[in-house]
């Protein structure tokens, strides 16, 4: 079973070295601070939040075997903590109103207590499957926050399989996953997921795949109606 980790300040080092090393979402303005300006940009910035509303995000463990191509350690020329859990996929969030980023964006504010997810990657070849499982934890575990609606933006360039992109989501990945387009500037796409309804969809839908595969009776059509909430 995988095992998830929030992501801490005290974490960081867990990170791909692509998101260990940058501030993008975490500063305003063009171009990148060097890799030790936005290493420490980031870590006082994750901080900061820990103290007043949590963890900024989760962190999926798997192994080096994993990634191994199912060679011995020696041979794949892993560490000799190659037995240790590493981190094979990673997401953030964050109240909107916390990332300096927005600013930049030009789109209207979000609305107050929102949550925006950013900077999913996932690692070791898993690509699709694995970034959907870390999705559906992450909002799980906003919605046990008592988050209700999370925000994130995409971009039509790249696929699906896309995931190892730091600024957007793919369009396409998150629509699949219950996000809905909310307003857009021609390039990039503002969406919006209501945690009071999504959940129980997208578990209701995991449900009857899993009893399609094993030739279970199909439930009832009522079970599929999406209870209406205010």
């Amino acid at each position: 079973m995988p095992g998830y980790l929030p992501l801490c300040a005290s974490r960081q080092n867990l990170l791909p070295a692509a998101c260990r090393d940058c501030a993008w979402w975490q500063t305003t303005g063009g171009g990148r601070r060097d890799t030790d300006a936005a290493g420490e940009k980031r870590r006082q910035w994750m901080t900061a939040l820990e103290s007043t509303w949590g963890s900024t995000g989760l962190l999926l463990e798997g192994s080096n075997a994993a990634t191994s191509g199912g060679l011995p350690p020696e041979q794949a020329g892993l560490t000799e903590r190659s037995t240790d859990p590493v981190v094979t996929a990673s997401i953030h969030f964050a109240p909107a109103a916390a990332v300096p980023r927005l600013r930049d964006l030009r789109f209207a504010s979000l609305a107050p207590g929102s949550v925006l997810l950013f900077c999913l990657r996932s690692e070791g070849g898993r690509g699709r499957p694995q970034a959907k499982r870390l999705l559906h934890k992450a909002l799980e575990r906003l919605k046990e926050r008592d988050i209700q609606e999370v925000y994130a933006f995409a971009s039509l360039s790249g696929s699906p399989e896309d995931l190892d992109r730091c600024e957007f989501f793919s369009l396409r990945f998150l629509e699949a996953n219950g996000f809905q387009r909310l307003r857009d500037n021609g390039d990039i796409y503002l969406m919006r997921a209501d945690l009071r309804g999504l959940l129980s969809l997208i578990a209701q839908v995991e449900t009857a795949v899993r009893r399609a595969l094993r030739n279970d009776p199909t439930p009832s059509p009522a079970a599929w109606t999406r209870r209406e909430t205010s």
